[in-house]
């Protein structure tokens, strides 16, 4: 019984590990420049890769492409794929687009995957203004290959097909005035139902239920000249529920649920027009939810940046970072590894290189500030980054030049 208390009291996300993890999310995002440069573009390659500790490369691939084939018939395409330890998803999404009338779209949407089980189609409807402003609508059918690709699974514990496959419903939303910028995406998951096609044995016989949905998205005010205040957020839920059936009616109930939900509101104020002065301030919070365990993370996170614009294509960026964690088990703390503290701090000094091609290279190293000046000159090295992006219009050169200077 001892041993089961203590196990129950060691859990943790395998992320835990990384006790500058809180640090390391917010200079791994995109500045709110790439994602301006990249989201107004009709195709584009980003990525941003970094250290995550001993072990782990963070590691996150996006690429899209919206080849126009004629007056009424596009072709979209949009390639992710993420690498955070217990994440690792690769997505291929193509989709055949229809002008209706004007500016009003149809799609058909089609994500084909290497496991035919994930396969995904759906249809939309969108009215887009050129590459700025848009609102789309998206149903999409989950997983609705996966009873077909078991047609000659045999019975056993391979065989677990749906009852009720997902259904996703997206809205992804886009809008730009001189004052304000607004970034929207949600998906809402419909409820499964999936059992194990094996009646020759108790143990392994179940019924299992869940659901997925997500939302992120990104405010941007400017109330006055050279003035910019809003925030980034996102929020994700896992649920699953499995019954397993047991001798005499003794049924057992297994649970779980991941709730993910930050908010990292910032303001910015440009006394010049190569120096830029920004602050943000990530909330954090993870709760997963299980039979026998309930597991919280809070987790706070101060940037204060400085940066500098000497040359058209050269910024370097110079500032300051702290976070606070705490994490919990059944309201019990959770004592953190390594040095025991609950805060970190480091220097972080960034230089990026924007040259007139389109293209922009990012380096973010970060150093030691914890019982300076001792730690910083025996170890410094405190997690570097680097982001890469690349135009990939099918435009002339000059063309693809105007572009980036109208932002």
């Amino acid at each position: 019984m001892m041993i089961v208390l203590l196990g129950l009291l060691a859990f943790s996300q395998s992320q835990d590990t990384n006790i500058y993890l809180g640090m390391d999310v917010n200079i791994a995002q995109f500045s709110r420049y790439w994602d301006k440069v990249y989201e107004t573009s009709p195709s584009g390659f980003r990525t941003s890769q970094g250290c995550h500790d001993m072990k782990h490369w963070y590691q996150l691939y996006e690429a899209k492409t919206d080849a126009c084939v004629n007056r009424t018939f596009r072709l979209r395409y949009q390639f992710y794929m993420v690498r955070d330890y217990d994440v690792a998803i690769t997505r291929h999404r193509f989709e055949p687009t229809m002008r209706i009338w004007r500016d009003l779209y149809a799609h058909l949407v089609i994500v084909p995957a290497f496991y035919k089980k994930d396969d995904e189609v759906g249809v939309g409807m969108a009215w887009r203004r050129g590459s700025t402003d848009w609102l789309a609508f998206y149903a999409i059918a989950q997983a609705f290959d996966h009873n077909f690709s078991l047609m000659h699974t045999p019975q056993g514990p391979d065989n677990d097909p749906f009852r009720r496959i997902p259904f996703k419903f997206e809205l992804d939303a886009r809008g730009e005035l001189r004052w304000a910028r607004l970034r929207f995406h949600a998906e809402l998951g419909t409820r499964s139902a999936q059992y194990l096609c094996w009646p020759d044995s108790i143990q392994y016989v179940w019924d299992r239920d869940q659901d997925r949905s997500l939302a992120w998205g990104r405010l941007e005010l400017r109330p006055v000249r050279n003035l910019w205040l809003g925030a980034r957020f996102g929020w994700s839920g896992n649920r699953s529920q499995t019954l397993w059936p047991g001798r005499e009616g003794r049924d057992t109930l297994t649970a779980d649920t991941l709730r993910d939900l930050w908010f990292e509101p910032f303001i910015s104020l440009s006394p010049t027009d190569r120096l830029e002065l920004r602050v943000e301030h990530r909330i954090w919070d993870t709760r997963r939810d299980m039979d026998s365990l309930t597991y919280f993370r809070d987790y706070d996170v101060l940037s204060t940046i400085a940066s500098w614009h000497p040359l058209p294509v050269l910024l370097i960026e110079a500032g300051y970072q702290r976070s606070w964690r705490y994490r919990y088990n059944n309201d019990t703390l959770i004592p953190e590894p390594w040095s025991g503290r609950h805060s970190q701090s480091r220097l972080l000094f960034n230089l990026e290189l924007r040259l007139r091609s389109g293209m922009i290279l990012a380096i973010k190293e970060g150093l030691e500030m914890d019982f300076f000046p001792r730690d910083l000159f025996r170890s410094p090295h405190n997690h570097t980054y680097v982001s890469l992006h690349l135009p990939l219009a099918i435009l002339s050169k000059d063309k693809q030049v105007k572009a980036l200077e109208d932002f």
